[in-house]
């Protein structure tokens, strides 16, 4: 197979699912009610990340959404790549025909990225020294010299004590769209918002299908807030959620954010997708074991 001939993780749009029944969703919500309360094994078809390997990147629930979710082949945004921990996680589950479009702007942080990488024989990763946001240009960047350490582009009036450097920065649909992605994970110090709105085009088509975001004070401090991002997640069609891997089961509560750093974002129209998923739906069609995904809401 040819590195690009990847699985397409297009999600169903409305009208193309099943017709007269359920559909994938609405027969998840159908099995949940014959068994409730059980806690889950995940199954034993689901491939999973190695655990060493995805372990430190974020909380269990989210580490797990992202091994049960994830699948051979697959396509995975990595906006905000770090130290490299989520990118060889999510290039362990996706394997050696799938890929990791990993960003990090910070030189001090693309070392450990490079390493990490190096380390892990990780074939799928690809570094993407550039900033994400809504302009293609040449943008500034604090590499953790300025006065909240955080690495990102300075605020105004933030003096930088190891000065301001150029970065190369894109708009995500501008120069992303042309592939299918399973899912993008969101972490840069505040800019989550200024890079979805960069990604406009992508989200309009559900591409991809699932987000996981970092919400928390950083936001503030870059002028947008919570309850903006959510406002602009809902514009764009997609849904906040939180994954309980505990009990294997999808949460609608209002503001999410106040319980759990990592939120997920689900694309309304590739809903039945991402539920089959993490059921395991799309790989057998006899399950052997029951292996329900509940949904509640508040």
């Amino acid at each position: 197979m040819k590195r690009d001939d990847r699985r397409d993780a297009r999600p169903p749009l409305d009208g193309q699912e099943s017709q007269g029944a359920l559909g994938v969703f609405g027969r998840l919500k159908k099995r949940l009610l014959a068994k409730p309360g059980d806690p889950l094994e995940p199954a034993a078809a689901v491939p999973a990340a190695g655990t060493a390997a995805a372990e430190g990147w974020a909380d269990h629930h989210t580490e797990n959404f992202m091994r049960r979710y994830l699948r051979t082949g697959d396509a995975v945004l990595d906006i905000g790549a770090r130290d490299g921990k989520f990118a060889v996680a999510a290039a362990a589950a996706v394997g050696p025909d799938g890929r990791v479009d990993s960003f990090e702007p910070s030189p001090s942080l693309r070392r450990k990225l490079t390493e990490a990488v190096h380390r892990s024989h990780a074939v799928a990763i690809v570094i993407h020294p550039k900033l994400v946001g809504t302009q293609a240009q040449l943008g500034r960047f604090v590499d953790g010299t300025g006065k909240s350490g955080r690495r990102r582009p300075p605020l105004p009036g933030e003096l930088a004590v190891g000065g301001v450097i150029g970065v190369e920065c894109i708009r995500l649909d501008q120069a992303m769209a042309a592939r299918r992605y399973a899912l993008m994970k969101l972490d840069i110090a505040g800019g989550e918002l200024v890079a979805l709105k960069g990604a406009e085009g992508m989200l309009r088509e559900a591409n991809p299908p699932a987000l996981l975001i970092a919400i928390d004070s950083a936001l503030n401090e870059c002028g947008s807030s919570p309850e903006q991002l959510s406002d602009f997640l809902t514009a764009s069609g997609y849904e906040s959620i939180l994954y309980d891997a505990d009990r294997h089961k999808l949460d609608y509560v209002g503001r999410p954010w106040t319980r759990r750093r990592y939120v997920l974002a689900v694309a309304q129209k590739a809903r039945n997708y991402v539920s089959a998923r993490l059921a395991g739906m799309d790989l057998q069609k006899e399950p052997e074991t029951e292996d329900v995904l509940r949904i509640t809401t508040e």
